[in-house]
């Protein structure tokens, strides 16, 4: 009761004095505004820093591959050379790789630091002779290829032929001794065109492009915009192949703080307007009645206006009685489509003009508008044009409806998409092809982040038991454990480099693999890791189990498996892991006594990336992605049985 009186006395206080309590309302609204404003603010924060992050990565990505492509390029270059110090069909495979690449614009061989080939040579002879290493201007970072002996791309610079660009030079070498220099040429504004850095919307951010100068030593900027940006925010990344910097600038300095600024103005306005939204929701009924007025005065506009549009609508127009499928009357636009004149097509009907693949549906859309189980329908089809070619066509077909409710004709709405089909077929293509590129480079480097690890892990223990070893005898053990360990890295590194082959779309190389061998070696790698949490691993599958599959994917799977089984073991028991092989179905099973998983909960996120069901802090989710997508990569199948707190068995079903 005393509670009730007190809330009545506040009530009545707050009604008697409304200035004070709008005085009140207002100040807490501006309050919520204020904590509003500054969540938007560190939300746009982090967004712009994200989307420059991206952008920026992605010009990174391009240009690295523009510098691999380079590099390739080169070394094909190099390789053409004989025994005897002279190129062998130079023009012919010259040509290729210009005509293959669209990064480069031209290749050259450099015999003792003097160009002396070049292709295409027309655009390029005034080259020819030029002594790079007696030049000033390009010596410097023609000998820094010669001193690291690796491809060095210097400038952008002023080249003989005219116009910027940058040289890429990989130094020959021919029994050890200096041969010349392989090399490719890209203008600046291939460089900049294959890096995507035209493509940003450059109405919120733009790019810088530098280099520090070999002899000024002073930094040089090269694309158009070089005004001052040091008081914007910016993003860098170094590419270091060619000594670059590359810049991302937001284009204003103040951009957030404005954003910010207007939606704190609006909160600020919504709190003083507050005190009149009755009035405000009072004007609504008015409005919505403006709006049917509104709609009422275009649809009478629009039937008015129905033959003109008709005759000059930019789409095609039809009229088709509903019992025979005769045209009775056509626009221009109609005619232009199909390619019959309008006499033509008032005396035929849709069905001589509609392709063979399509009619039957056509017919059935058009049975059901007619009997009321439609009013009307849309569709894709396609026409036979006059002259023979294929008219991909978008059709809206409705009932035009008499003043005594009989329907004696339909309309049709013809559009034409033949030209967007032909573009959505490429642009589908090329997003197939570029979504595999993508898929298969992601997995590359996380195969190349688990593989590794482990590796060097293993290297790091071994060289700190060597440093403390105090005989000689233990120095030999700890030597041997690490000689095994680099020859089981130099083998992890080649079969990395096979799936390199395979990611640039080389097919998959499929040996013949002892599998009980494989799990062996995933144990060695895995040692210090069992020997730490006094794992168990059972290896129950028979030495005599041959299957056929890539060394690299069957390394990466036994690995992410045995690793996952030990890092989610139970705290209360020790982990048991058996492995074994059913000869029946193909198939490896792998066991252990974990903490499981809640396949009801989880099950249909298990192999998904960056999804993880515990809080391990060494979770990644990414092993089972990995997993998941190699097993599917190799036509074969991945099953899990879990229960919490009891364990998981993963069932691999081999192709």
């Amino acid at each position: 009761m005393s509670f009730k009186r007190n809330w009545t006395k506040l009530s009545k206080w707050f009604l008697t004095r409304p200035n004070t309590s709008g005085t009140l309302v207002f100040l807490l609204l501006l309050l919520f505004v204020f904590f509003l404003v500054k969540f938007r603010y560190n939300v746009a924060k982090e967004n712009q820093h994200r989307e420059m992050s991206n952008i920026i990565n992605v010009v990174q990505q391009n240009f690295e591959q523009v510098l691999k492509n380079s590099y390739v390029t080169t070394l094909t270059l190099a390789m053409t050379v004989n025994d005897e110090g002279k190129p062998e069909n130079f023009d012919r495979i010259a040509a290729q790789l210009v005509n293959s690449n669209p990064s480069i614009d031209a290749v050259q061989l450099v015999p003792n630091g003097v160009i002396q080939y070049v292709y295409p040579f027309e655009a390029n002879e005034a080259a020819i002779g030029y002594d790079i290493l007696n030049s000033p201007k390009v010596k410097q970072e023609a000998l820094k290829s010669i001193e690291t002996k690796l491809i060095y791309f210097a400038g952008p610079l002023k080249l003989k032929q005219g116009g910027m660009g940058v040289v890429g030079r990989l130094p020959v070498f021919m029994e050890n001794k200096f041969w010349g220099f392989s090399a490719v040429i890209i203008r600046l504004e291939t460089l900049i065109k294959v890096s995507g850095i035209e493509s940003i919307d450059d109405s919120k951010y733009y790019f810088q492009f530098s280099k520090v100068n070999p002899t000024t030593r002073k930094e040089e900027f090269f694309l158009s915009n070089k005004t001052d940006f040091s008081d914007h925010y910016f993003q860098t990344v170094t590419i270091p192949d060619g000594d670059w910097k590359l810049y991302l600038i937001a284009r204003e300095k103040n951009a957030l703080i404005y954003q910010v600024f207007i939606f704190f103005f609006f909160g600020f306005l919504l709190s003083l307007l507050f005190a009149l939204w009755v009035v405000s929701i009072m004007k609504k009924p008015a409005q919505l009645q403006k709006k049917v007025f509104q709609q009422a005065q275009k649809i009478h506009e629009s039937e008015t206006e129905f033959k003109t549009l008709f005759e000059q609508a930019p789409v095609g127009i039809a009229k088709v009685d509903s019992d025979n499928g005769d045209f009775i009357t056509v626009n221009s636009e109609f005619c232009r489509i199909v390619g019959y004149p309008e006499e033509e097509l008032t005396n035929s009907n849709f069905q001589k003009i509609t392709h063979p693949d399509d009619l039957e549906n056509n017919i059935n859309c058009l049975h059901k508008l007619k009997d009321g189980s439609l009013h009307e329908f849309a569709m894709e089809k396609r026409y036979l044009h006059k002259s023979g070619r294929t008219v991909w066509v978008n059709v809206i077909v409705s009932k035009l409806w008499k003043s005594d409710g009989n329907v004696k004709c339909n309309i049709a709405i013809v559009e034409d998409i033949t030209d967007k089909k032909r573009a959505e077929e490429e642009l589908k293509q090329s997003f197939q092809l570029v979504s595999d590129q993508n898929k298969r480079l992601l997995n590359f480097s996380y195969i190349v982040s688990h593989n590794l690890r482990s590796h060097t892990s293993n290297i790091q223990t071994i060289s700190d038991f060597l440093e403390s070893a105090e005989t000689k005898e233990e120095r030999d053990e700890m030597i041997d454990l690490l000689k095994r360990v680099s020859d089981s890295l130099n083998e992890t590194m080649s079969n990395l480099n096979e799936v390199v082959s395979i990611r640039t779309n080389i097919n998959l190389s499929i040996e013949h693999l002892n599998l009980n061998e494989y799990i062996e070696k995933a144990k060695l790698i895995l040692g210090q890791q069992i020997l730490k949490k006094e794992a168990l691993v059972q290896n129950l599958v028979s030495k005599t189990i041959v299957i056929d599959y890539n060394a690299a994917y069957l390394e990466s799977i036994l690995f992410n498996m045995i690793s996952n089984a030990i890092r989610y073991s139970h705290n209360d028991r020790k982990p048991e892991i058996i492995l074994s092989f059913d000869e029946e179905t193909k198939s490896l099973k792998i066991q252990d006594n974990g903490i499981g998983i809640d396949l009801k909960k989880n099950g249909d996120k298990l192999f998904g990336m960056y999804k993880t069901f515990n809080n391990n802090p060494d979770s990644k989710g990414i092993g089972l992605f990995l997993v998941k997508n190699q097993v599917d990569a190799m036509g074969g199948k991945i099953r899990a049985e879990s229960k919490l707190n009891e364990g998981t068995t993963f069932t691999i079903y081999f192709k």
